[in-house]
């Protein structure tokens, strides 16, 4: 169905709490000062052959696969022969030369090596029906709202999992909540936040990526604001799993009545490896959005992954 090739990808392996990596690498078509490069393919193809019916071809399952070769350095192919032996969960994130973000979830599996400096590959291959575990009434299922293959090629960032409500009641899937209250608006689809407390209240998500000093833009369209003591959307980037801040982070303010689409945005650094995003609000404010996207793209452009 399609084969599309990344400029850069990285591969970390997050801790349970906030603090180092317990491994983080990244590969690129060209190494900046390194000896080591690579080529880093994302493919997607029918797993059997389709199904004809009344003219129709249906494609039951697919095969998706990341798949990265390349010659590499004894220390590289030692830790990424650790996480394959282990079978280890990380995380790759990656950006495509069309503006796309890839997020995605599994196990490495490594090719041959022939040599302490060799040519060699490794890859996370997996079969899904493709689509999202969405919600649905009839039988009833509330399902977890992420991509059947635990990945998204995709120029909205956010896209592993449906604009919808996740496994938690009231919250947005694949969305963090610290303090405030969530509710889900099944009419309009959108995450309504209030809070009544003395502290901030805050909806975030963390995004894994090689990050090289690219701008990266984070949009929110707001549906309604009511604002008392002061509320925002914010970008912020890490050199570990969300505790030391690096790069200059973006706030942009949520006025009172809002309902247009904002936009945060920020320069991150190559020494960053994580970036968060949230939208924040504090005592006695109250706000719905909808569609959020995380893109390298300024102008604002919701979509999902639905492949």
């Amino acid at each position: 169905m399609s084969r599309s090739q990344l400029e850069k990808i990285s591969i970390a392996d997050v801790p349970s709490g906030a603090g180092a990596f317990d491994y983080y690498n990244t590969f690129s078509v060209v190494q900046e000062g390194s000896d080591e490069a690579s080529r880093q393919v994302l493919s997607i193809e029918p797993s059997t052959t389709p199904i004809i019916e009344d003219g129709q071809s249906i494609i039951m399952t697919k095969n998706y696969d990341l798949t990265v070769s390349g010659l590499f350095k004894k220390e590289t192919i030692s830790g990424l022969q650790t996480l394959a032996d282990n079978r280890t969960d990380v995380v790759f994130g990656g950006f495509g030369l069309g503006g796309q973000i890839l997020q995605m979830d599994g196990k490495l599996n490594l090719g041959q090596v022939l040599s302490e400096t060799a040519s060699f590959r490794f890859n996370s291959p997996r079969e899904a029906k493709g689509g999202y575990d969405v919600n649905v009434t009839s039988p009833a299922h509330n399902g977890s709202g992420k991509h059947s293959a635990e990945l998204c090629y995709s120029t909205n960032g956010l896209a592993m999992y449906k604009w919808q409500e996740g496994s938690t009641s009231g919250l947005a899937a694949g969305w963090k909540k610290t303090n405030g209250s969530a509710t889900w608006d099944s009419s309009n689809e959108e995450q309504d936040f209030t809070y009544s407390g003395a502290q901030t209240a805050k909806l975030h998500r963390d995004l894994f990526l090689p990050c090289d000093g690219r701008t990266i833009y984070f949009h929110v369209d707001m549906t309604a604001a009511s604002i008392t003591t002061g509320a925002n959307i914010k970008i912020e980037a890490f050199s570990d799993y969300g505790s030391t801040n690096v790069g200059t982070a973006d706030t942009e303010s949520i006025p009172d009545g809002s309902t247009a689409t904002l936009t945060a945005s920020m320069v991150v650094p190559d020494t960053a490896k994580m970036i968060r995003v949230s939208v924040n609000i504090g005592q006695d404010d109250t706000i719905s959005f909808k569609n959020p996207t995380v893109q390298l793209d300024s102008t604002y452009n919701f979509v999902e992954f639905n492949t």
